[in-house]
């Protein structure tokens, strides 16, 4: 048997990856757990240990009190949007037969930092995220954007942020004796 890649991507394993999903209707496979472990170690610094076992450092730059010794929270979440797009877009074109020769998204936007050191009552988060996809691929732009589209849907991360979704905050708070560790 001939594996057939396109773009890198085995699409035999991509088909069969799809049909496991659509046989394991609600099971891991098709709904899985992500989970990322945060660790605050000093002044803004954290560890984070993401579901596969990376660490990703993060932290806020130096202009904001922290030592720019990591990513800042925007920083992740313009990246998760990113890399979500990037392969659904590569997944989708390469199951579409379409060759991608470069792909290069870049996501921006502004978050409001008075609201987010209490100097305004408003929304502190981003107020929107521009993404701008610049590709190039074997096929035509009506073609390729059609596909795009289609396939923005399908995308997980940008999903979670376009739609309400529910964020449960359980907080288990213990008080220690500080007096005898400050002596």
């Amino acid at each position: 048997m001939t594996m057939k890649r396109v773009n890198g991507i085995d699409l035999d394993r991509l088909h069969a990856t799809r049909d496991l999903i659509q046989a394991d209707a609600d099971g891991f496979l098709a709904t899985p757990q992500y989970e990322s472990t945060i660790v605050w170690d000093n002044a803004y610094h954290t560890i984070s240990c993401v579901t596969g076992g990376q660490e990703i450092i993060g932290d806020e730059p130096e202009r904001y009190g922290g030592s720019g010794a990591g990513l800042a929270p925007q920083d992740l979440l313009l990246t998760a949007v990113g890399n979500c797009l990037a392969a659904t877009y590569v997944g989708g074109l390469s199951a579409a037969g379409i060759a991608v020769k470069s792909l290069r998204l870049n996501v921006s936007g502004r978050v409001n930092f008075r609201a987010a050191y209490g100097l305004e009552a408003t929304n502190s988060g981003f107020d929107s995220i521009r993404i701008r996809v610049d590709i190039q691929t074997d096929s035509s732009p009506d073609k390729v954007e059609g596909i795009l589209d289609k396939l923005l849907k399908t995308a997980p991360i940008p999903d979670t942020i376009i739609r309400p979704v529910p964020l449960n905050v359980e907080i288990a708070c213990k008080q220690t004796e500080l007096a005898a560790e400050l002596s």
